[in-house]
């Protein structure tokens, strides 16, 4: 596999970076406190700025730049663009490892350790999604970028509302939206739609959890429009054109995406 010296220095700076950055978390060192008192020290993040803010910020912006790659590039097969968006995705990457944790994370080992985790490991993918886009063969680009998605789901996961039907349906319309419908499978869109109609009738009857109140309104309104999208396509899939049920499939995950993002 051939790459510049430079690039090569980026993808070992990231290593070296992420591990270097989680051994030296602050989280890191209460676990060590845990286990041995002598190096326990007085806890500061009373006074402690926000940073929640700062974290979520910084992962949006990281999501920015997968997003267009991974709804339009990626089933597209546009691996030229994957290419030239790898640079971009590393910076943002390193971005995302310099911000100062929360103070609730911090307070919650579980979830610092899991998410700690997480980002080490879409760091490593991050890395091998430039390691494959200075090479030139698709496949293990596609390979690596479909790996880095993951991890980033899952990372991200950690900071977002957990709602168990929404993560059902959204393991059914990534089979529609990432195998069927780039291979215009219109058969197996048809066969998907009363599974989704299923799925968005029982996420209708979710409602939020605890301390999220305030986004209530909104997200009755996006589950709604969600519902209505789910209902057209399963119409189009019944009596329109093939070129009705790939247009309804995309408002379908357009409104997905619309709901999904209120709980991030």
């Amino acid at each position: 596999m051939r790459f510049n010296h430079s690039l090569k220095f980026s993808v070992i700076f990231v290593f070296l970076f992420v591990g270097w950055g989680s051994l030296m978390t602050k989280a890191d060192e209460k676990l060590l406190s845990s286990e041995d008192p002598s190096t326990k020290t007085e806890d500061s993040t009373s006074s402690a700025p926000d940073t929640s803010d700062l974290l979520k910020r910084a992962t949006e912006d990281f999501h920015q730049i997968l997003a267009p790659l991974w709804h339009q590039a990626f089933p597209e097969k546009d691996f030229k663009t994957i290419r030239e968006k790898a640079p971009l995705l590393q910076e943002k990457l390193l971005t995302l490892l310099k911000v100062k944790l929360p103070s609730y994370m911090e307070e919650d080992e579980e979830k610092l350790i899991s998410y700690l985790s997480k980002r080490q490991e879409m760091a490593f993918y991050v890395s091998q999604v430039n390691l494959a886009a200075a090479d030139t063969v698709d496949s293990s680009l596609a390979t690596a970028f479909e790996q880095m998605h993951w991890a980033y789901e899952e990372m991200a996961n950690i900071l977002t509302v957990q709602i168990a039907e929404l993560d059902s349906f959204h393991e059914t319309l990534y089979f529609l939206w990432h195998r069927a419908l780039p291979a215009r499978d219109y058969e197996a869109i048809r066969k998907t739609a009363p599974v989704l109609k299923a799925e968005v009738d029982s996420l209708m009857k979710v409602s939020l959890p605890r301390g999220c109140s305030e986004m209530k309104d909104e997200f009755d309104r996006r589950k709604s429009a969600l519902k209505d999208a789910v209902y057209q396509l399963a119409e189009a899939c019944e009596k329109g054109s093939d070129e009705k049920i790939d247009y309804s499939s995309k408002v379908v995950h357009k409104r997905f995406e619309e709901l999904n993002s209120l709980l991030r």
